[in-house]
């Protein structure tokens, strides 16, 4: 199994893809398109992201969070946040904390 296999970008938003779940913790592989809906998202669980490739513009708590290539983040639980701008086929990696 490879990270970059079978990578599809999507017209609009983000394509999920589970790699792993227990009762803890899921994991995900995250393809963007170049164009957004801007979705507010507010989880009762911490999210650790790191942009493996492309660029994204997030907002988190109503400040703008510009991430490139090698940057990660913290979302804590209950934080409103969402992604305003992506790099068409910006490709994540996404640890669900706490689900």
């Amino acid at each position: 199994m490879n990270f970059f296999d079978d990578i599809k970008i999507p017209k609009t938003g983000e394509i999920f893809e589970k790699l792993y779940e227990n009762r803890d913790i899921l994991i995900e592989k995250i393809i963007s398109s170049s164009k957004q809906t801007g979705k507010l998202y507010r989880q009762n669980y911490d999210e650790w992201v790191i942009l493996v490739e492309g660029e994204a513009l997030l907002q988190i708590n109503q400040k703008e969070v510009i991430l490139k290539k090698g940057d990660f983040l913290l979302i804590e639980k209950d934080t409103p946040h969402r992604v305003l701008e992506t790099a068409n086929g910006t490709l994540w990696l996404c640890v669900h904390v706490g689900v």
